[in-house]
């Protein structure tokens, strides 16, 4: 059990960090000093950061995955890939990818993007096996039904456990096409995203973009995706329901709050009138 004093003064239960950097989970120190990465994805509306995970690391979630795929089946649908393995509910299938949606560079990028309080929307993963096509291009944040253009919604992130490669399905994304004078899919400018084995890619909710077709003859290509937004929106995931609570106990303060077990704003998400921290702490 937590100490009172962990949650500060607030009524609602924020926490110390609350009252030291404000609302945002990064520090600023590490906004300011990812500007130059912060800028790029607001100009091009992606940005790669290579060497994000230790071979140690990179190592530990692959064998994560590897286990949950191994009782996940291709998805059922052209649009998510008939010879793509997609697991869902991440956050509570591996601990292994735990360190990704917690990954305080990639934290302080969103934060920074969206200028708001974010949590995690959706956790997944998309294993691509040989043959399977390229995904339709698309925006990730078309479900929420807000009339273009508008302030950015959400984050995407795809962390590469292998090499992703134009032969093996690296990600399409067509740059700049997250621009308010580009909101016709623009097909024909999109580009494979190719980065070693450990990076991370960053995109906004407005790209345009997809899947890449594996055209290899034997390589799999695993990626993580993570999506991030703003805290006062729906999540596309669930997690309240996906993750059991006995799991959300055992993580991190930090990654607890991505999740939405927190007070947002003045006063969403409280719980008999305090904050949804305390529930897991007793």
């Amino acid at each position: 059990m937590r100490a009172d004093g962990d949650y500060g003064r607030d009524p609602f239960g924020k926490s110390v960090q609350d009252a030291e950097y404000g609302d945002r989970i990064s520090r600023p120190e590490d906004r300011e000093r990812l500007a130059p990465q912060i800028r790029q994805l607001a100009e091009q509306g992606y940005v790669v950061i290579p060497d994000a995970l230790t071979p140690e690391q990179l190592d530990a979630i692959r064998s994560g995955l590897d286990d949950v795929n191994n009782g996940t089946g291709f998805a059922r649908s052209a649009f998510l890939g008939e010879k793509t393995q997609r697991p869902y509910g991440l956050l509570g299938k591996s601990r292994a990818v735990w360190p990704l949606a917690a990954h305080p560079d990639v934290v302080a990028i969103c934060e920074a993007h969206m200028e708001d309080q974010i949590q995690l929307s959706s956790l997944t993963a998309a294993t691509l096996h040989p043959g399977q096509p390229a995904q339709t291009l698309h925006r990730d944040d078309g479900f929420y039904n807000l009339p273009d253009p508008h302030a950015p919604l959400s984050v995407s992130t795809i962390w590469a456990l292998d090499d992703f490669t134009a032969e093996n399905g690296g990600t399409l994304v067509v740059p700049g096409s997250h621009a308010p004078a580009a909101l016709a899919e623009p097909a024909a400018r999109a580009i494979n995203v190719e980065m070693p084995a450990g990076s991370v890619m960053l995109w906004t909710g407005a790209l345009w973009h997809g899947g890449g077709a594996n055209v290899s003859a034997n390589v799999i290509r695993r990626g993580v995706i993570i999506l991030y937004c703003r805290a006062w929106l729906r999540q596309q995931e669930n997690q309240y329901l996906a993750v059991p609570r006995d799991i959300v106990r055992d993580m991190p303060r930090v990654l607890q709050r991505l999740a939405g077990w927190w007070v947002v704003g003045a006063a969403m998400g409280f719980v008999e009138g305090r904050s949804p921290l305390r529930l897991l702490d007793h």
